[in-house]
């Protein structure tokens, strides 16, 4: 059962304008972030490293991911 929850930020602050992503925010939880839903181990495992109120930058994907529970 998934405990901790976040707040998923995309945006379109891609600094090469090449973004393809539509501003938007999503609450979901930890099992959001899986390699099916394009996650590289590395982000998985600093998501997962989160406390709550920390956020995490994913350049690649415009994306900031903060810990909310």
């Amino acid at each position: 059962m998934d405990k901790k929850k976040f707040i998923c930020k995309w945006g379109d602050w891609d600094d090469h304008g090449i973004s393809s992503y539509e501003p938007r925010e999503e609450e979901v939880s930890e099992s959001f972030f899986s390699k099916s839903n394009g996650y590289e181990e590395e982000d998985i495992n600093a998501i997962d490293m989160l406390e709550i109120g920390e956020q995490y930058d994913i350049t690649s994907g415009n994306q900031i991911v903060e810990r909310i529970k």
